[in-house]
């Protein structure tokens, strides 16, 4: 081990000998490019700590060495850092590291679902960070004179591989704690625990418009290109078109083997049931909807149980090209929709900002406008087929509660790790069939038992009167109206 100052720049890998640079003052940490070998640089010098995996074949355009500017200062690509969560390890993803020199600041990147997300460290508050076991999915915490945030994920994760000098040392493949949290109008953050032996850090920022930056080249930053635009079921080797670029998992429409999508590739997983019914729009189907081009690329139907009686409904899940653009699908980017469908009644889902939602347990608050309770129930996904950007399982299961205002449904689907929120209007199939380009006359496909065809006006003349005696006792069940759900718990 040599010694070392905070000064030292260029130095020797103390594993393998080969150079290595620590790229700015404050980097505490650079893998060597040789070895793999991540060096950390401490008041007693130099320390090989582990050694990182390969790089992952996440496609970026911020390779490190690139510069360019961000709102007027300089930046250049220090380094990047590639995790996973224990509970999807073959969903890795990854943090890239922005030095702004003029400024003093490091500033950590992301890409994910389409949009880019700029945070970086800030001071805890007075009282410090709420300890991570207090926090749950949906809670709100205040942290002081940086306001009010909304916990939306409570996980763990590790660090898979990475690159580049860094501002901490990272352990490679140590376990570590963490929550991202969410505010208004796109703010971000993210409270990380490590692994408990020091006190946590605040990384706060929010959604960035990549217009704002632009590389040394005079090019925008763009999304990233997806690896391949089809790919063949590993079972069947049918052609499964891979239209949004964001697939976590895919689950093929011939033969309904699921499959994760990892690397560009896929590994087959299994099979997984039919649905029971064809959905009304044909996965790959393109159209406009609410002024949006919209593609079809998954169908699921979902369930939940009432006083033994089964309540299904069927869900379809649109993503929005980047730049409008259908011819597009091959770039990763856009956005995401549903569709749901229970008794031929229709509703479009938009997805929300969790930070834009307040959520006081009866009732929610949205653009000023007041939601209030209406049902809760336990949905659980029964079949599912086409791409989805999360790791969606056949059974799992959401806490999900729906609370009705003037201007439709706030949806609420809570996981023991997750919460989201989405805003439900209903929509006419005649105004579906035309932007979809279907025959309006043509009745959408039914799936199951559905609510009305279960009880019958008798049994909800019967359940409405339960209501009125039982409100004050019972405690999340949703035996009044009809549940629609609101996108899986994703």
């Amino acid at each position: 081990m040599r010694a070392v100052t905070i000064l030292d720049r260029e130095t020797s890998c103390p594993s393998c000998g080969a150079p290595v640079r620590f790229a700015f003052a404050g980097a505490r940490a650079v893998v060597c490019g040789h070895c793999r070998f991540v060096v950390a640089r401490t008041d007693r010098g130099l320390q090989a700590v582990g050694r990182m995996a390969d790089l992952l074949a996440i496609p970026t355009p911020l390779q490190v060495g690139v510069d360019g500017r961000w709102r007027g200062n300089a930046f250049v690509v220090e380094g990047r850092v590639q995790m996973d969560r224990t509970d999807a390890p073959s969903a890795p993803w990854q943090e890239i590291l922005l030095s702004l020199p003029e400024l003093g600041q490091l500033w950590w990147i992301a890409y994910a679902q389409g949009r880019w997300y700029l945070t970086k460290e800030e001071p805890a508050p007075p009282g410090g960070l709420p300890p991570v076991d207090a926090l749950r999915p949906g809670m709100q915490i205040d942290l002081g004179p940086h306001g009010l945030w909304v916990v939306q994920e409570v996980g763990w994760r590790r660090v898979v591989s990475g690159e580049g000098s860094l501002p901490n040392v990272p352990a490679p493949g140590a376990l570590t704690r963490y929550a991202d949290i969410s505010g208004p109008k796109g703010r971000f953050g993210t409270l990380d625990y490590g692994d408990g032996r020091a006190p946590p850090t605040l990384f706060l920022g929010g959604l960035v418009d990549p217009r704002e930056l632009t590389l040394s080249s005079g090019a925008p930053l763009e999304a990233p290109k997806a690896q391949a635009a089809a790919m063949e079921c590993p079972n069947c080797g049918g052609n499964l078109p891979m239209l949004t670029g964001q697939a976590e998992r895919v689950v093929c429409q011939y033969c309904g083997t699921a499959s994760d999508v990892t690397g560009g590739k896929l590994a087959a997983l299994g099979p997984l049931p039919r649905p029971p019914v064809e959905p009304a729009i044909a996965l790959g189907r393109q159209g406009k909807l609410h002024d949006e081009p919209v593609i079809c690329v998954g169908f699921m139907v979902r369930a939940c149980w009432v006083e033994g009686e089964r309540y299904a409904w069927r869900e379809y899940l649109l993503f929005v090209p980047p730049s409008g653009g259908a011819e597009q699908t091959a770039a990763v980017g856009g956005a995401f929709r549903w569709l749901m469908e229970e008794d031929g009644k229709w509703q479009w889902v938009k997805p929300l900002e969790v930070g834009d939602v307040r959520d006081h347990g009866q009732s929610v608050e949205l653009g000023g406008a007041v939601y209030r309770w209406k049902q809760q129930v336990t949905a659980v996904t029964e079949h599912v087929v086409g791409e989805f950007y999360w790791k969606v399982e056949q059974g799992e299961q959401v806490e999900a509660t729906e609370f009705q205002g003037a201007a439709g449904i706030v949806s609420r689907e809570r996981a023991p790790t997750e919460v989201v929120y989405s805003l439900c209007t209903r929509m006419r199939w005649r105004d579906i069939a035309t932007g979809f380009g279907l025959p309006v006359g043509a009745a959408p496909p039914g799936g199951g038992q559905s609510a009305r065809a279960v009880l019958g006006v008798v049994f909800i003349v019967i359940i409405l009167a339960v209501i009125v005696v039982a409100a004050t006792t019972m405690d999340g069940c949703a035996v009044g109206g009809f549940f629609f759900g609101g996108g899986g718990g994703k």
